[in-house]
């Protein structure tokens, strides 16, 4: 499988407009690929949202793309609205290889991290020895890898990682249990280069929400 992460940012004020566009069109967009989540920033870089889509592979992305391309009601957005749009296309991270949905927790923390080149093999071992023990604290959503040489779209060698959590005290509850857990934190440092976390609320009809 390959996962599209889209985003896109919205002038001032319009991104739960662009929320509720897309919730008009939502069912029959999901009727052509699987939709893993839909989020409004909440906490960093403001008038955004994300989506992401699963495909099983890029012939049956652009396959998707031009079907929905054709119907009178693709895309939802009005043109005047976007500011930009950006795509990253990845990989299922190895020791999460789907993506959960359901009553995960109203409050999404999406980190972002960009390691060095031919990172994510050392980070992968060392995530799938500790996340176990990470994950009896809370559960993670959802991992994504762009690895240099396999996709030529989006941040290359960035690693991203989806945790949910109830409200802003769990997230805080979280963090600071997983700051005790032996090798933790060093693990998710490995390979690391570049860090960057924010925060994102799920749409109504997100499946992960």
């Amino acid at each position: 499988m390959i996962y599209e992460v889209r985003t896109y940012t919205t002038t001032a004020g319009s991104a739960g407009e662009a929320v509720e566009d897309f919730g008009k069109i939502i069912e029959e967009r999901r009727k052509l690929s699987r939709l893993i989540g839909f989020f409004q920033a909440e906490i960093g870089d403001l008038n955004r949202i994300l989506h992401i889509w699963e495909y099983e592979d890029s012939a049956h992305r652009e396959r998707v793309r031009a079907e929905a391309q054709a119907k009178p009601w693709w895309p939802p957005l009005r043109v005047e609205k976007i500011i930009h749009q950006q795509t990253r296309l990845m990989g299922a991270a190895p020791f999460c290889p789907r993506p959960l949905s359901g009553d995960l927790g109203g409050v999404y923390e999406i980190r972002s991290d960009t390691l060095i080149t031919g990172g994510m093999k050392g980070l992968a071992a060392e995530w799938a020895k500790h996340l176990p023990e990470r994950e009896k604290i809370s559960p993670l959503a959802a991992a994504f890898s762009n690895q240099a040489g396999e996709f030529q779209s989006g941040i290359l060698n960035e690693f991203l990682h989806i945790w949910p959590y109830r409200d802003y005290a769990h997230r805080a509850e979280a963090h600071a249990a997983a700051d005790r857990l032996p090798g933790w934190r060093e693990c998710a440092r490995a390979g690391l280069k570049e860090q960057k976390s924010e925060i994102w609320t799920p749409a109504p009809y997100s499946p992960m929400r």
